[in-house]
This record gives C-alpha cells, sequence and structure tokens, in this order.
C-alpha cells in the first residue's frame, strides 16, 4: 500500500511538472483550444486514477454490505394520562424537533401570487410575497377573509410617497415636464420608448439581454472586452423596471403595473441566498446587474411603502455594503476589489434609495464612498473625476462623481460642483457620437444643479437623442440603437431603457436645487 501510493506521488509530481513547463514555454501559443482540451482529458484521467486507486471502484454503499444490524425508532403520541404531572403532560405532548421540522417543512410551500387584473378582493395578498421571508403577521392579515365594509367607509389611507418621487405622479407628471424644460416630444419619446419595453418582456417577466443584442461589443484591449453582457437579463430587467418607475408605474398602479409586477417576481423569485441580483451575469457585470436591480427594488418599496418586498431588499442591500471596499470606500467585480467611479454610481444610488425606502444604518457606507470620490478627484476645487485613482479625469465619470457626490449631500453650489459642471458643458450631446451612459449621468448632474448650464445641456439633449429614436414603424419602433460605447455590451434594452429614464428626468426626481437645505455651505 505504502509503495502504492509513492508510485502515485510520483506520476503526480511529474505530471505537475510537465504541465508548468507546458504552460510557460511557447507550446500554448498555437492551436491552443486544442491543446488546453488536450491537458483537461489528461489532467482528469490522473484524477480519475488517483480517485480509483484510494477509493476503489465500487462506493461503500451500493447494497452488497446490507446485512449489519438496524436499528429502527419509532415515535408515539399519546394522551397524557388524567394524573399525569404538567411538566409530564408537556413532554408527552411536545413532539421531536425532526418531527416538527418536517411538519413544517411540508406546510411552508411558497403561495401562488395573483395576478393584479385577475385578483378579487378576498385574494388580495401582499404581492411578491416570498412565504419564507414575509413577515408572519403580514402573511396571516393577509390570508384572513374579506369583510364587508360600511357603504359610507372612508377609502383606505394610501402610502405617502416620498417627496423626492412625487412628481411621477400622474397629477403632477405633466406640470413638472412643462416646468423644468420637457416637451410634448419629450413625453411621446417616452411613452414610445416603454410601449417597445412591454412588447419586448418575456413571459416570466425577464427581458433578455442577448435576445436584444446585448454581449456583441468587439475587443478593445480596454474594459468589458468580448461578449460581456450576454448574460445581464437581470442588469436590463432592473433598467426596464426602472423606465416604468420613472413613469409613475409601480406593481400596484399605473398604465404598466402589470409589466412591473412580473418584472419584479422574476428579480424576487431568483435572488441568491447572499442578497446578490445579479442572476447569471459574467464576472465583469455582476455588480452592475445587482445595483441596477436593487435599485429599482428600492425605489419600487419606498414609493409603494409595500413590506412584503423589504425583506428582499434588506438582503441586497446586505450585499451591496459586503461588496464595498472597507478602506477604500470603492465597489469593482469582487469583494475586495479597490473600487472605480463607474460601480460607484449605481451601488451609491442604492444607498440613497434604500434611505427613502426606511433602512438605515447607512451612514459608515455612505463616509467610506465620500473617501473613494476624494482618491478619484482632481483640479482646482476637486470636481473633476477619473475612472479610477491616478487615471485622466473624463465627462463621463466627472458626471457620474458629481452625481453621487450631491447624492451624498454635497451642497449644488459647491465650488466642485461649479468646475464639473464646466467639464460636462464643454462635451454637450452630439448625435454623430452617441454615449448613453455618460448622457444619462450628465444629465442628472445638470438637472440637480439647475441654472443656465441645465438649459444649454438639456436643449442639446433634446436635439440630439429625440432624432435617433426608432420611428419607422417596425417592431423596433420607440427603442434606440445601441451605441458604439458600452451599448452593444447591454443591447438594445439597455439603450432604451437608459434614454427613457434620461427623458424622465424632469419629473423622475425633485430637483436637488428646489430641495430644502441643498444650497448650503458645505460641510
Amino acid at each position: 500500500m505504502q509503495a502504492g501510493w509513492i508510485v502515485w506521488g510520483v506520476i503526480a509530481a511529474a505530471s505537475a511538472v510537465g504541465i508548468a513547463v507546458l504552460v510557460r514555454t511557447r507550446w500554448l501559443q498555437s492551436r491552443t483550444l486544442e491543446k488546453c482540451v488536450a491537458l483537461s482529458v489528461g489532467i482528469h484521467v490522473v484524477l480519475a486514477a488517483v480517485c480509483a486507486f484510494v477509493g476503489g471502484f465500487s462506493p461503500a454503499s451500493c447494497g452488497t454490505h446490507d446485512d449489519g444490524p438496524m436499528a429502527m425508532t419509532v415515535v408515539m403520541c399519546t394522551e397524557p394520562e388524567a394524573d399525569a404531572t404538567p411538566a409530564d403532560a408537556a413532554e408527552v405532548a411536545e413532539p421531536s424537533a425532526d418531527v416538527a421540522a418536517d411538519a413544517a417543512a411540508e406546510t411552508t410551500a411558497p403561495p401562488a401570487l395573483v395576478p393584479i387584473a385577475q385578483a378579487e378582493p378576498a385574494d388580495l395578498v401582499p404581492l411578491l410575497d416570498v412565504a419564507a421571508d414575509a413577515d408572519p403577521a403580514a402573511s396571516e392579515r393577509a390570508t384572513q377573509p374579506a369583510t364587508a365594509e360600511p357603504a359610507d367607509a372612508p377609502p383606505a389611507p394610501q402610502p405617502k410617497v416620498p417627496e423626492v418621487y412625487a412628481d411621477r405622479g400622474e397629477s403632477r407628471r405633466a406640470a413638472a415636464a412643462a416646468e423644468r424644460g420637457g416637451s410634448v416630444e419629450t413625453e411621446q419619446a417616452v411613452q414610445a420608448a416603454l410601449a417597445w419595453l412591454a412588447a419586448a418582456q418575456e413571459a416570466d417577466g425577464r427581458w433578455d439581454a442577448a435576445r436584444h443584442g446585448a454581449g456583441r461589443a468587439r475587443p478593445t484591449g480596454g474594459q468589458h472586452q468580448g461578449s460581456v453582457g450576454a448574460q445581464s437579463d437581470h442588469g436590463v430587467t432592473g433598467l426596464a423596471l426602472l423606465a416604468f418607475l420613472g413613469a409613475g408605474s409601480t406593481h400596484r398602479t399605473g398604465s404598466h403595473a402589470q409589466q412591473v409586477e412580473s418584472g419584479l417576481r422574476f428579480l424576487l423569485t431568483r435572488q441568491r441566498a447572499d442578497g446578490s441580483l445579479a442572476g447569471d451575469a459574467e464576472f465583469f457585470a455582476a455588480l452592475y446587474c445587482h445595483g441596477m436591480a436593487t435599485l429599482a427594488l428600492a425605489e419600487c418599496t419606498a414609493i409603494t411603502a409595500d413590506d412584503s418586498l423589504r425583506p428582499a431588499l434588506d438582503r441586497a442591500v446586505r450585499h451591496t455594503l459586503a461588496m464595498q471596499h472597507p478602506l477604500t470606500g470603492g465597489w469593482r467585480y469582487a469583494a475586495g476589489d479597490r473600487g472605480d467611479t463607474s460601480q460607484l454610481g449605481w451601488q451609491v444610488m442604492v444607498l440613497t434609495s434604500a434611505r427613502q425606502a426606511g433602512i438605515g444604518g447607512l451612514e459608515p457606507a455612505e463616509a467610506r464612498a465620500r473617501t473613494f470620490l476624494q482618491s478619484v478627484s482632481s483640479g482646482q476645487a476637486g470636481g473633476l473625476a477619473a475612472y479610477r485613482a491616478g487615471e485622466r479625469p473624463s465627462m463621463a465619470m466627472t458626471a457620474e462623481a458629481l452625481v453621487c457626490r450631491m447624492f451624498l449631500g454635497m451642497p449644488v453650489d459647491h465650488p466642485a460642483a461649479a468646475e464639473a459642471l464646466t467639464m460636462i458643458g464643454g462635451s454637450p450631446p452630439d448625435r454623430a457620437r452617441p454615449n448613453a451612459y455618460a448622457w444619462y449621468y450628465a444629465t442628472l448632474a445638470s438637472f440637480h444643479a439647475g441654472g443656465p448650464q441645465w438649459e444649454r445641456w438639456n436643449a442639446s439633449l433634446q436635439a440630439a437623442l429625440l432624432p435617433l429614436q426608432r420611428r419607422d414603424g417596425g417592431p423596433l419602433t420607440g427603442s434606440w440603437d445601441p451605441d458604439p460605447v458600452w451599448g452593444m455590451h447591454g443591447g438594445r434594452v439597455y439603450a432604451t431603457a437608459l434614454a427613457a429614464m434620461t427623458l424622465e428626468v424632469y419629473y423622475r426626481y425633485l430637483p436637488m436645487h428646489r430641495q430644502p437645505g441643498r444650497l448650503a455651505q458645505a460641510p
């Protein structure tokens, strides 16, 4: 036996050395795929031989050794005798922990969800309630039989929508758009985009990223090469939901309530145990997808005050917090990465919307995010920003960083904001060079700051973005073609949802320059 171990050890060591030599030489530089397959097959053959030698060719429990003694435990429950003590009676009546667990497992199957359009009053339950995580008291209340109310009973009070989202409502949306620079054309473009998104939704509630062109970018030598984005269904589903939410629909109300309900259901039924909403996204796209999906969930929870959404939101926010670097304050692809500004934008918006939904304890994460922003800042007032520390600033990252700074409490009249807006204003939207990602963040930054720069940017934005919308009467009408910068990673759903959110800016948020205290001196 000992000699056998020595032989196999020598074989394994020789194989490892041989593989290392082959990998480090020029052997793999031609016909790489075929040679990698051959190496893989060889390694698995060696591993199989070692496993067979160590464990034998027959498992220990194939049914050939069942002749030993067997034990059977019978659990019986009887009524306590009349003269039994209370303690004895409790002991007899108490089933074993295993039996109780089995019984509980058989009775906690998730209830079927009732579509809004088909629900009867007595059948209404907290929408998207996942039984394993729902508040037991809320579930019990929801399943009680409906009781008749007097004819003159006042209507049930509606949840108070946070003021930051209140302009999305039907009664305020048109007035807000007219006052802040919107037009009939911008609203028509939004409605056409939402119609296309509604038609593009899959039967299970998701938007299929690959079906609509995601992951087709050509390798450029930069970040996110090749087919990254093809599996980003959760991310583009989050963006589509944000577009519907931005125009006033939720899973309870609005002309696209059914689409929002189905999309939320898709995300929540596939949330991972660690809270991630990234789905099957590739490594480089996973945290983007998680951020986009979590942002949609947070906004919907904040607007509707639907407690059945809160457990999933709590888990998703905890995942966001776990992915932040504890020292640099940034987010990137994996926990422990030092961070980049592009990822930071989505995660900071998650924190901001989670706060609106009533989640507390976010101050340490927000403080760390400010630390990261300082590390990527440059310029005389610190208003410019780069993708990562030590790199040159860009308009897109400067706009995204400015949005984050304002969301994190920086006054809109701070010198850093003025410096950032100057850089943004120097690169107005150009129809010949579309960049949905940069335009989205630059629009948010300009809108929240207000003033003449916003008026100039808004005019340029409408002149560039509106003519790019498909209006040919075919199946793509209402959508936007993916731009050549990042659009081929996200596809048509990404491009259309982001364009719609950009044109919803007039009412999607209350502008920060209108919010009390946002013109105070910097802390």
